[in-house]
């Protein structure tokens, strides 16, 4: 597990972008539909860190489906992946919103129906960030995203 495919954001996705989507999803409550249905949305993911235990805060696709909420690391292995895995309580945040939720990773077949459903859906993302073409699925795409990239449902937390 120490070759992880992780891509570094950069300088300005840290310092403008991630904040400015902060911003403006925590007061405004801005969240950028992503698909036609309207039941997609970027929030925010409040999550502990696994060394510090200080809880960051991250801009995340929210992707719905009949199965339930999804996040993906688009990135890779981030590290809001790696504190997930750590601790999977978590908060999605959106203007003055929280919902107290409970991460699961998914794996296998679940995570290969979500892939599938996910290029799809959203086939520019799957061009530009997942780096597939999705008339032409492969096999070989198919493992590399399910390797590469992490995926999480989000369930309800009993103690919220």
């Amino acid at each position: 597990m120490t070759n992880l495919f992780y891509k570094r954001p950069t300088a300005m996705r840290r310092r403008l972008y991630d904040p400015l989507m902060r911003t403006l999803i925590l007061r405004f409550g801005f969240g950028g539909f992503l698909d036609q249905t309207g039941r997609d949305s970027v929030q925010v993911l409040a999550v502990r860190g696994r060394r510090t235990g200080a809880v960051r805060s991250h801009p995340v696709g929210v992707s719905v489906s009949d199965e339930g909420r999804f996040v993906i690391g688009f990135y890779g292995h981030t590290q809001w992946s790696r504190n997930l895995r750590a601790c999977p309580a978590a908060e999605l945040h959106t203007r003055g919103r929280q919902h107290a939720v409970t991460a699961v990773e998914i794996h296998g077949a679940d995570k290969e129906r979500f892939l599938r459903t996910l290029v799809d859906r959203y086939r520019f993302f799957a061009r530009a960030w997942l780096k597939v073409d999705p008339r032409r699925l492969g096999e070989a795409d198919l493992r590399r995203l399910m390797s590469d990239y992490p995926v999480f449902r989000l369930d309800a937390s009993v103690d919220a």
